[in-house]
């Protein structure tokens, strides 16, 4: 619920569903999947000295002081009116949190093998602006916070981005850092477009509008096989799980069907268990569709069981 951005109804103005995070977890909880409180791990909120690790002094003042910049990034005007300590506790704070969720995730994979951060995953945040939803970039954070722990051989991060959209602010970030990979599938007609970004990508898979789950999930194997033949095995993967690629989402504008995303998520799975031997930890990311957070909870529940994952 700490993940959950809310603000008097003024956030459905936007089509992203800011409490499909409990959502999940209700679910997850309701069927049985996640056995009590014992199996989550409340992150602890970013601090600022924590975000400075890859954000300018400037942009974080901005994001705390400014509401211009709140809704440059939520793509909400409304919010420019209300006073910007509420602004700052209902939404950046909760973006604070899904840094500290994403931090705490990989630091968990590195020790367990895999973990899931139920939100984060916002790829298009850079060092000195914030898009798209996303104020600040996790993924990035979570790398570098890592990497911190790794010693002098440095950490070999894997970003396996599969968000309906490109994720710009973490290539632009990645440009110049021999340490992280990205693999990036995504949507070439929609937001954000960002060609010099692209320049950060190691496998770029450029997908059309309606692409469904046939084109979509060989395209795929194909880009991890190619992972496997010329990237350096990672000592992790940071794997973007974005459910914008469903059919009928209206920011992402693909074709893959409930199904095809469950498949989608089992295969970066697997292909982590048994080809690069490297722990996971999954980010949810963008999911625009109503349906999102059913999708969500039917492929956790399907990764725990079929990979084993309760004990």
């Amino acid at each position: 619920p700490q993940y959950n951005i809310s603000f008097f109804g003024i956030e459905k103005l936007h089509p992203f569903d800011a409490g499909k995070f409990a959502k999940v977890v209700k679910a997850l909880k309701r069927d049985g999947v996640v056995l009590g409180d014992a199996q989550l791990v409340t992150p602890r909120e970013a601090t600022p000295e924590m975000l400075s690790d890859v954000h300018t002094a400037d942009y974080l003042h901005r994001i705390h002081n400014h509401n211009f910049t709140v809704v440059q990034v939520t793509e909400l005007a409304a919010l420019a009116m209300l006073p910007n300590k509420l602004l700052q506790w209902r939404v950046v704070a909760p973006m604070r949190m899904h840094v500290g969720g994403t931090m705490l995730a990989l630091g968990l994979a590195l020790e367990r093998g895999w973990a899931v951060n139920i939100g984060g995953g916002m790829h298009h945040a850079s060092a000195d602006r914030g898009m798209g939803w996303c104020p600040f970039d996790d993924i990035m954070l979570g790398a570098a916070a890592a990497g911190d722990g790794a010693g002098a051989g440095g950490l070999k991060v894997l970003v396996i981005d599969l968000d309906a959209h490109q994720g710009n602010g973490v290539e632009r970030l990645a440009l110049g850092d021999g340490q992280l990979y990205i693999l990036d599938m995504y949507n070439a007609g929609v937001f954000p477009r960002d060609d010099e970004a692209k320049a950060g990508i190691d496998i770029r898979v450029e997908l059309k509008s309606g692409t469904e789950d046939d084109v979509y999930l060989n395209r795929l194997r194909a880009a991890l096989e190619r992972a496997a033949l010329v990237l350096p095995r990672p000592d992790l993967v940071v794997y973007n799980a974005g459910t914008d690629v469903l059919a009928g989402d209206p920011l992402g504008r693909l074709g893959v069907s409930h199904a095809g995303v469950v498949e989608r998520d089992e295969l970066v799975w697997r292909w982590c268990r048994d080809v690069a031997r490297a722990p996971i930890a999954m980010l949810l990311s963008g999911g625009y569709a109503k349906d999102s957070a059913a999708v969500i909870t039917a492929s956790l529940t399907n990764l725990i069981n079929k990979f084993d994952l309760k004990s």
